[in-house]
């Protein structure tokens, strides 16, 4: 379900007990948009290339929020800006991750990385199977970006 739609459920409760005003739908997209292109600059100045894939709905296309490359490597990113001290990864969006990769078939070291932006800090967190995840802003990065080749 996209925010777009949460919000337009009316005056029936969310999951949390209230609706998203529209105003805090773009607020929240734009904290998004905002950490997708922060780490863009930081993949390209560690010298990978490195895209934003822009895509404002939910997608059944496999697309992640940032993809790099850099000699023989190709990483997806999924990037999260959560307000919260905890940043969840759907089953769904994860398996986009390596449905994406799949399609990449001359790259042979592939890498599928959930990515939180909280407050004045980055935590990483390279995945190897679909599933739920989680991120805790207290929890540090399993992956540095600089050490990946």
């Amino acid at each position: 379900m996209s925010l777009r739609e949460i919000a337009a459920r009316g005056k029936r409760k969310g999951r949390r007990g209230r609706i998203l005003t529209p105003k805090e739908i773009r607020r929240m997209k734009k904290r998004g948009y905002q950490a997708e292109r922060e780490l863009v600059k930081r993949l390209r100045d560690l010298g990978f290339k490195s895209v934003r894939i822009p895509v404002s709905a939910p997608s059944s296309e496999p697309l992640p929020d940032v993809f790099a490359t850099r000699g023989e490597c190709i990483i997806a990113f999924e990037v999260k800006a959560p307000n919260a001290s905890r940043a969840y990864f759907p089953r769904e969006q994860v398996e986009k991750l390596f449905s994406f990769l799949e399609m990449f078939e001359n790259y042979p070291v592939k890498l599928a990385i959930l990515a939180a932006k909280f407050p004045y800090k980055w935590v990483f967190k390279k995945i190897d199977s679909v599933n739920d995840y989680s991120i805790h802003r207290s929890e540090g990065s399993n992956i540095a970006l600089e050490a990946i080749n």
